[in-house]
């Protein structure tokens, strides 16, 4: 039964309107001596029995409510048909027509009421005749049809409630379950920028301080044995120190690039090849279009896809000349970066299985709301495109 939290209400109404019935039937029959009035006592302790045991057996037995509800409504057309036809034994029809609402959906509760109501129309009639009974049909069947709906809109109320509880732990469940997407994917990102850093610091820094720490070794035995060589081992150990914080810095750069929001994106792009063409030799050829200025993050998003596209011309490339277009206006932004190197069989590239460099450039175009492309042959270079358009709504990284 849906509506446990509102059932003890109705039964202690029940059993106050049996307890009404039972006291001023027994009443009547037994002041006056009736010959029916033992019968009409056990009728009453059956119906009364039914009553109270409805929500225990119902619970035990399925199929128990339409055998419930027809035997008590024999029971009450039953006590209607005996003499002297009392008429407020139509009254044990309502907690019927209540239970028949929890029992069963609206369609077949209100049939069920039905009978009930036809049931205390023939006994009525049978014992006042038409005319005496209209009255009291009228005022019993229209009782019971109140108190059917209104049990009908305690189920659904019950029954929303109840829903409503559901989806509130399944919104709770699966709030708990994206913070806990969040914070995976925060780890993630986390330790993407941890493997970027120790790979960066691998592929420059640490060979760099591998190569200070050889040349001060030698430059220690040739103090002992030839002051005039260690000074040239001295001067060396000197550049060797100087590359490396000017790799240091290159590289806080690269990992949290402040000009970006400082002078915006042109400035940035400008002081990142700049530092390339002093730290690898490659020579970037920036061409500008335009002069709209973009939101932070995505003049920091479209930064990040250009170096990590120039990152893999350093490494993969072979060349140390690459074309950087940028086309800006209030509409869309266009990015190209070509180069003119090694070049790969793009068709090896399988779907879902690009590398950590080519996933982040396209997830990065995708999150603004853009696209990416990227167009290669061996021994044609490289070319990667995206496309932005400003009035398209942005992906939320979460």
């Amino acid at each position: 039964m849906t509506t446990a939290r509102k059932t003890p209400f109705f039964y202690l109404a029940f059993y106050l309107l049996f307890a009404a019935v039972a006291i001023r039937g027994l009443t009547i029959y037994f002041s006056a001596g009736h010959p029916l009035r033992w019968l009409v006592a056990g009728l009453l302790v059956i119906f009364g029995l039914l009553l109270a045991s409805e929500g225990w057996l119902t619970r035990r037995w399925q199929g128990y409510s339409s055998f419930y509800l027809t035997t008590q409504a024999g029971l009450g057309l039953g006590l209607s048909l005996l003499p002297p036809f009392l008429d407020f034994f139509a009254i044990l029809y309502i907690p019927l027509s209540t239970q028949a609402m929890f029992f069963f959906a609206p369609g077949l509760g209100f049939r069920w009421i039905g009978l009930f109501t036809l049931c205390m129309a023939g006994g009525l009639i049978y014992g006042y005749g038409w005319l005496e009974a209209l009255p009291f049909i009228l005022l019993y069947g229209s009782s019971y049809f109140f108190v059917g709906s209104y049990a009908s809109v305690t189920v659904q109320a019950e029954a929303a409630r109840q829903e409503s509880q559901t989806l509130l732990a399944e919104l709770q469940t699966a709030h708990r379950q994206l913070q806990a997407y969040a914070a995976q994917a925060e780890e993630l990102a986390v330790t993407k920028e941890r493997n970027y850093l120790a790979r960066e610091l691998h592929d420059s820094v640490t060979q760099t301080i591998f190569s200070i720490t050889l040349t001060a070794k030698s430059a220690r035995i040739l103090l002992e044995r030839n002051p005039a060589q260690a000074v040239t081992q001295l001067d060396h150990l000197q550049e060797l120190a100087q590359s490396a914080l000017a790799e240091m810095r290159t590289l806080i750069f690269q990992l949290r690039p402040a000009s970006v929001e400082a002078g915006g994106l042109v400035a940035a792009l400008r002081h990142h090849t700049a530092a390339l063409k002093s730290r690898d030799g490659l020579t970037v050829a920036l061409q500008v279009e335009g002069e709209q200025r973009l939101s932070p993050d995505q003049e920091a998003q479209l930064f990040r896809i250009v170096q990590e596209a120039l990152n893999n011309v350093v490494k993969h490339a072979h060349t140390d000349e690459v074309a950087v277009k940028l086309a800006l206006s209030p509409d869309q932004v266009s990015l190209l970066v070509e180069d003119h190197g090694l070049g790969f069989d793009i068709t090896m590239l399988e779907p879902g299985r690009e590398t950590l460099g080519l996933a982040s450039m396209r997830e990065r175009a995708e999150m603004m709301g853009g696209s990416f492309a990227i167009e290669s042959r061996p021994g044609e270079g490289v070319r990667i495109r995206v496309e932005v358009p400003l009035t398209a709504p942005r992906r939320s990284e979460g």
